[in-house]
């Protein structure tokens, strides 16, 4: 019975590896997309990763599942097992199989955050040179070629292009 639940424990975490393997691929195409500025594109990817995301929770409660029955028959707290705990407690096969599935999901995870990170810096620029480009055209001054009867010239007054402030 053990045996049985670890592989479908294993067939899980493989899921889920996959799952987070097309996420990052694709937000390696989101990097490009941010720099090249599609926005349509981009709205496109957002919901298909929210389709995935939707997946991975579901498959993250069939692994929850998968746990209980594991630790109720290994005897342990479901609340306080970790993969390497839950490895301690199973045969070599069994364990080196889930050592397999944690080390692949930890590297895929990895290079998703690192993609991740990096768009999520792409788009900070981005927006920072939109505000600014937007307090620029806000704020241009006009010159004022006039004395004042101190002998200085007024102060520049400001022009707005838009009728409002944003």
């Amino acid at each position: 019975m053990v045996a049985t639940l670890t592989k479908q424990l294993a067939d899980v975490l493989n899921q889920e590896n996959e799952i987070y393997e097309t996420l990052s691929k694709i937000s390696n195409n989101k990097t490009e997309l941010v720099v090249g500025g599609k926005v349509n594109e981009l709205e496109n990817i957002t919901r298909i990763e929210q389709s995935l995301v939707i997946k991975i929770a579901k498959l993250e409660d069939d692994r929850e599942k998968l746990v209980d029955k594991l630790c109720a028959l290994l005897g342990a707290r479901a609340e306080d097992i970790t993969i390497s705990a839950l490895v301690e407690r199973l045969g070599q096969d069994q364990a080196d199989e889930l050592k397999a599935c944690q080390a692949k999901i930890i590297n895929t995870i990895k290079n998703l955050k690192k993609t991740n990170d990096l768009n999520a810096k792409l788009i900070k620029n981005s927006l920072e040179y939109i505000d600014f480009s937007i307090n620029m055209m806000t704020s241009i001054d006009t010159v004022n070629n006039s004395y004042g009867s101190s002998g200085f010239s007024g102060e520049a007054k400001k022009r707005n292009f838009f009728d409002m402030k944003l």
